[in-house]
């Protein structure tokens, strides 16, 4: 729980006879992470072949093509594929390819024709008033324009100015130009800088109207033929897409196989593979194998210096907080993954800066809101497109959800707090508080002091641990060295505070000068120079965490300005009353704003800066077991416990 899975590198031997199976069961369960064969080992054997390449990787583009084409249909079944070749044969029997492809072809023509259709309309539509032939607008020898826009006049002036032998009809809103064909240059550049649309009129005949009513047939017969398309293409969508994305699907999953190939190694008879596995799923893994490949294989653990793959395990209510750690660093496979206590840490952080129950609860309910929206999209949203438009830019739905999901405990945190210190909004309720934020200024910091000391320390412990169990002996002790200077310089403190005497008759100074100095002396042997440069950090990193305070404090000030402000407003007029109003709504709209990101930042940074920086490396690599997610297909092997 507090370390990544204890992973397992093994090398793996199987019968050829056995060598799809056993792949295709490594494939379904997902637990192990195929890795490619050292040099040593591929001397040996010849590099693996993917004899099914050419037609897997052909069959698989067919039906990639195809499963877009097709409308989305449900899949209320599962298809299992028991070979290849029945795979083949499920694919050679699905006779739809051409026709689909007619269809969708047709339909694209259909569509580029109907938007021409409609733009030609709205373009008939603007020379209302020409009563003469429009073939007459474009001949071998003539071409024209229509055009429109606030700075028609403008643009009129200055292309009859400069072009004499242009022929114009004016149509009140817009106005057609006619023109000897080779003189289009001329005509743009003689009115590029007015504002105005141009439009090309396209060869048509008769009348305005007629021209227009020829379209509209031509629109009818056009959505007539399209409407018989698309049930055309809905019925067979119906009847074979369930089959036809499963065969897809299972293609790409031969395709993956394939892909491995590659990584392998092979004698006449044998297939070998190298790769990492947790180590609790080991026993199964081999069960499996046994049974797949009738005994006909080995297995054997490879001893090895190489750092393995990270897998983190957390229990669930925990998992939601490994992308934060994550965000800053996959922790390595040998060393704590330090999730569990940023889950613990951040909400008490982010409550204790918030402090305050309107903010924590409108926190809570808009990380609520935002869960209740991703999880039921509505159809037509009502919040403004710039709103939407900036979040989706900077988080995408998973990261919004996770963020919502993180602020939730902090803010209920935050709610009880406020009960706690009687902050409403900045405005405090008629009764006993508690524990008043102003009042106990100092007993605060000396809290937020403690929780600076205990974090600190406990950064240091773990990196003990981390060292240790890895083997750095001298990093292990070099870290002791930095706990004890800790506590030497907490000792200290804690006496200059309190005006104690400093000298050898006080037990506590002693001490304070004892683990000062041997801490010291151990950080120098085991870190040298370095950890001298590094030891005003030490108290920087303590003294740190009283930001805890300064923000719920500075918070808490900000809400009661903002508060007097509008309460004193209304002692003095009806005018200076809604005056006081807006600013209380908008100062605790931009309080709130605050409140919901600088607790958030400043919480994370605190973990990130000076409690890892005590222990944790980072710069793992992720666990990526050969693994395919089957929609529409059955999986033929699992894990069974033993």
């Amino acid at each position: 729980m507090f370390k990544p899975a204890e992973m397992k590198k093994i090398r793996l031997a199987i019968h050829s006879r056995y060598f799809s199976d056993a792949v295709s069961a490594l494939q379904d369960t997902g637990v192990v992470q195929v890795e490619a064969l050292p040099e040593t080992t591929r001397a040996l054997l010849k590099p693996g072949e993917a004899t099914e390449a050419k037609r897997i990787s052909d069959y698989t583009q067919r039906f990639r093509g195809l499963n877009s084409l097709l409308y989305t249909r449900p899949n209320h079944m599962k298809y299992g594929f028991e070979s290849i070749e029945q795979l083949i044969a499920e694919a050679d029997a699905i006779p739809i390819d051409a026709r689909v492809s007619t269809i969708r072809k047709e339909l694209d023509t259909i569509m580029a024709r109907l938007k021409e259709n409609q733009s030609t309309l709205t373009l008939l539509g603007r020379m209302q008033g020409f009563t003469h032939d429009v073939s007459i607008l474009n001949t071998k020898n003539i071409i024209s324009f229509i055009v429109y826009g606030e700075h028609l006049k403008e643009f009129d002036a200055a292309v009859t100015k400069k072009l004499k032998d242009i022929i114009r009809i004016d149509l009140g809103k817009s106005i057609i130009y006619s023109m000897k064909k080779g003189h289009e240059k001329d005509f743009g550049t003689a009115g590029e800088k007015q504002k105005v649309t141009v439009e090309f009129v396209p060869e048509m005949h008769g009348t305005v109207a007629m021209a227009e009513k020829e379209l509209r047939n031509s629109t009818i017969m056009l959505n007539d033929r399209k409407i018989g398309l698309e049930a055309e293409l809905s019925q067979l969508s119906d009847n074979y897409y369930p089959l036809v994305s499963a065969i897809r699907e299972q293609l790409d999953i031969e395709t993956e196989k394939l892909e491995i190939t590659s990584k392998l190694g092979v004698t006449d008879s044998v297939v070998v593979l190298e790769g990492w596995v947790p180590e609790n799923e080991l026993k199964k893994v081999e069960t499996l194998i046994k049974k797949v490949t009738n005994g006909r294989y080995v297995l054997e653990h490879i001893e090895t210096n190489e750092l393995p793959p990270t897998l983190m395990q957390n229990p669930v209510t925990f998992k939601l907080f490994e992308h934060f750690v994550k965000f800053y660093s996959l922790p390595q496979s040998t060393e704590v993954d330090p999730t569990i206590i940023f889950a613990m840490a951040f909400p008490i952080f982010f409550g204790l800066m918030v402090g305050d129950v309107g903010y924590g609860a409108i926190m809570l309910g808009l990380a609520l809101f935002i869960l209740h929206r991703l999880n039921h999209p509505p159809k037509k949203s009502h919040l403004p497109k710039a709103i939407t438009g900036f979040i989706s830019g900077i988080v995408s739905p998973t990261g919004l959800r996770i963020l919502a999901k993180s602020i939730i405990p902090g803010s209920v945190l935050a709610i009880i707090l406020g009960v706690i210190f009687n902050e409403w909004f900045g405005f405090q309720m008629p009764y006993a508080t508690p524990f008043d934020v102003k009042l106990n200024l100092a007993k605060l910091l000396v809290i937020a002091g403690w929780i600076g000391v205990t974090m600190v320390c406990g950064g240091f412990i773990l990196g003990f641990l981390n060292n240790w169990a890895n083997r750095h002996r001298g990093h292990a002790i070099a870290k002791l060295g930095w706990l004890a200077a800790a506590i030497g310089f907490v000792i200290l403190g804690l006496n200059v505070l309190h005006r104690a005497d400093m000298g050898l008759d006080n037990p506590f100074a002693v001490a304070s000068y004892i683990l000062l100095v041997v801490g010291i002396i151990t950080v120098i042997k085991f870190e040298g120079a370095k950890g001298i440069m590094e030891l005003p950090s030490l108290i920087s990193h303590i003294l740190s965490y009283t930001r805890l305070v300064g923000i719920l404090l500075a918070s808490a000030i900000l809400a009661e300005v903002i508060d007097f402000v509008f309460l004193g407003a209304w002692h003095h007029s009806l005018l200076l009353g809604i005056v006081g109003t807006i600013i209380l709504i908008l100062g605790q709209l931009f309080n709130i704003v605050i409140a919901m990101f600088e607790p958030g930042i400043q919480g994370a940074r605190l973990i990130y800066v000076e409690f890892f920086s005590k222990f944790f490396s980072g710069n793992g690599r992720p666990f990526k077991p050969f693994a395919t997610q089957r929609l529409h297909t059955l999986t033929k092997f699992k894990l069974e416990n033993e």
